[in-house]
């Protein structure tokens, strides 16, 4: 009777499906590097502003995109990635069951407005195409939010779309005390989400802000 021979089972194994093991081989090492080499990113508050225009008082909340250096080993192995083309939706959720109400393709703010400051007309295509940035390792950039005018218990999604209707697009109204911003971001293949919580307890601007 033939004993078993274990390592040249294994040995025929390889043989048979070495090629399919060279793929899944081949798929691990790949999804492993594009992790080492993913940008780091981070998502925080920014300092809120208010302003005055045409004497009604208005703020504007956004939120800042970093993209955080490598320490140093990382570094040297693999340098420092920029996200390039990067596109971000904002998805406002319900306080209390997170079920989606609105969804919009969001601004960046550190990006020229849609508006030829010379005639201060609008510029339709800049607005009806889906706003991108790129931001260098070690950099940062900014997204906007909402709007909301002093006196009003509503406020306003934000985006290049809002340009078109005096700031206050009506199918971007809020007028609910907290709602969870949902952030997504979308550059180079990869996904980053972070989530805030919108708060807008009462007419004042003082407490309409993003809490992490």
């Amino acid at each position: 009777m033939n004993k078993p021979n274990f390592f040249g089972d294994v040995q025929q194994f390889l043989n048979n499906y070495q090629l399919w093991i060279g793929i899944v081989l081949g798929w691990f090492l790949t999804r492993f590097m594009e992790l080492l080499i993913k940008p780091n990113i981070s998502f925080h508050l920014s300092d809120d502003r208010e302003f005055t225009k045409v004497n009604k008082q208005y703020k504007f909340i956004n939120l800042i995109v970093s993209n955080d250096k490598r320490n140093l080993l990382k570094k040297f192995l693999f340098g420092n990635s920029p996200i390039n083309n990067a596109r971000v939706w904002l998805r406002f959720k319900d306080y209390s069951s997170k079920s989606e109400f609105l969804k919009i393709d969001a601004r960046w703010s550190s990006t020229k407005e849609p508006v030829d400051y010379n005639t201060n007309q609008v510029i339709f295509p800049e607005i009806i195409m889906p706003s991108r940035d790129t931001i260098p390792a070690g950099e940062q950039a900014a997204i906007s939010v909402a709007i909301k005018e002093f006196g009003e218990d509503s406020f306003f999604a934000f985006n290049n779309q809002s340009y078109l209707h005096n700031w206050k697009n009506p199918d971007y109204e809020l007028d609910e005390k907290k709602y969870w911003l949902e952030v997504r971001l979308l550059a180079d293949g990869n996904e980053y989400l972070h989530e805030f919580l919108l708060t807008n307890p009462s007419k004042a601007l003082r407490n309409f802000k993003l809490v992490n």
